[in-house]
Parts: C-alpha cells; sequence; structure tokens
C-alpha cells in the first residue's frame, strides 16, 4: 500500500504509471496524515498509537520527538545504531533509512504513526519518492540481524514507548 500525506502530489511521488502498480498489487491511498508518499509492506513494523496528547502534557512536536527517541532506542537496543537528519522525519543508518514518522493530531488525540523496515522488500521503495525524497537509499532490521518475530519486536517497541511516556 502506498500512501499519501497531506503534502503529496501523486503525480511527483508515484514514480511508475498507474498501470504497473495495477500489475504489482499495490493499492494506493490518499490519507490526512501529514507529509508526503510513504509505503506499506509486508516486514514492516507498522505502529499507530492512538493517544491523548493533552492528557500527557504532550505538544505535537514533543509527541514526534517521543515517537523518534522511542523508535531510536528500540533499535539501538537491537545493536542497531542510527541518527536523524534535520530536514526528515524518520531514523537513517549508515546504510539508508529505516524507521518513517507521520501523524495526524485531531483534538488533542495523535491518529497514524511510524513504520519500521524488518524484513521487507526495500525494492518497493522505487514506486515512490519517499517522504518526498528522490534517490533515498533504505535499510532494514534484518540487514543487521538474524530474522527475528515481528510480534517480539512489537513488544519490545511497546515497552520502550510504556518507558518513555511514563517518565
Amino acid at each position: 500500500v502506498i500512501t499519501l500525506g497531506k503534502r503529496a502530489k501523486a503525480t511527483e511521488d508515484i514514480l511508475v504509471p498507474t498501470e504497473a502498480l495495477d500489475d504489482l498489487n499495490v493499492q494506493c491511498y490518499q490519507v490526512d496524515r501529514g507529509g508526503h508518499a510513504t509505503l506499506h509492506n509486508p516486514g514492516q513494523l507498522v505502529v499507530y498509537p492512538l493517544l491523548n496528547l493533552e492528557k500527557h502534557g504532550l505538544s505535537v512536536r514533543d509527541y514526534v520527538c517521543l515517537l523518534t527517541k522511542t523508535t531510536q532506542k528500540f533499535l539501538k537496543d537491537l545493536g542497531i545504531e542510527t541518527s536523524t537528519q534535520e530536514d526528515n522525519p524518520g531514523l537513517y543508518t549508515n546504510n539508508g533509512k529505516i524507521a518513517f514518522f507521520g501523524i495526524r493530531v485531531t483534538k488533542g488525540v495523535s491518529y497514524h504513526g511510524l513504520a519500521v523496515n524488518v524484513s521487507n522488500n526495500l525494492r518497493d521503495f522505487s514506486l515512490i519518492r519517499s517522504c518526498g525524497a528522490a534517490d533515498e537509499k533504505f535499510d532494514s532490521i534484518n540487514s543487521h540481524l538474524q530474522p527475528v518475530d515481528m510480534h517480539l519486536l512489537f513488544n519490545q517497541w511497546f515497552e520502550t514507548f510504556c518507558f518513555f511516556i511514563g517518565q
């Protein structure tokens, strides 16, 4: 599935003809989160926390920082060092982008969230300008580790999130 955020332009962010998406059985949807185009394919860890930000005393910026800090710590605990880039939300290894963030907040409640490449087909990203960037490189957890159970990864991410939200 390709999702197009509020800043996406299908004519610029989808790099193949519609017929090619149909042939690959790839669906494309306009969504109400921020950002440009992103891809969700089998083998990604996708987490969409629904959180009342006001109740937790978080601004939207605080929340994005919380998701970033949580995911960076989660990956570090797996032995994967990441960094951020000033103008592009997400997390990067030396090999490329490994985690993506895109949220929406309505009436103080967060929607959408993040995706982490685990064992997904990274070639699928050639269909889009991911997050508005051309010629981006991508990385996955499985390029650093032996295959890991997705439920275990989710539980590890969630425990990290709970630790930070509880501070």
